[in-house]
């Protein structure tokens, strides 16, 4: 058996298909909850989808050096929940929106 396949089923590994759908369904909800039509909304748009590049960009570095651990999924809560608390910062730094 090659190492490759044991690596990648070896336990602690990330779990990089489901860490993609999360991104998938993050990238979904913000399209659908984030954008208004004002300068709040693009705002807190850009912001979601510069969040979503910069943690698909951590994944491809995850993949390149074949990391084991349990961070694939502070990174999937953090895509599935960034709809939510982008609201709240936008709330905390532009106030009653």
């Amino acid at each position: 058996m090659s190492t490759a396949l044991v690596t990648a089923a070896a336990p602690g590994a990330w779990n990089f298909k489901q860490l993609l759908a999360a991104w998938g369904i993050a990238f979904i909800l913000q399209s659908l909850i984030l954008p208004c039509l004002c300068d709040i909304g693009t705002a807190k748009i850009l912001f979601a989808y510069t969040l979503d590049a910069l943690i698909l960009l951590r994944i491809g570095v995850a993949f390149v050096r074949r990391e084991t651990g349990g961070g694939w999924k502070f990174y999937a809560w953090l895509l599935c929940t960034s709809p939510l608390w982008i609201q709240g910062i936008a709330y905390l730094v532009f106030g009653d929106i």
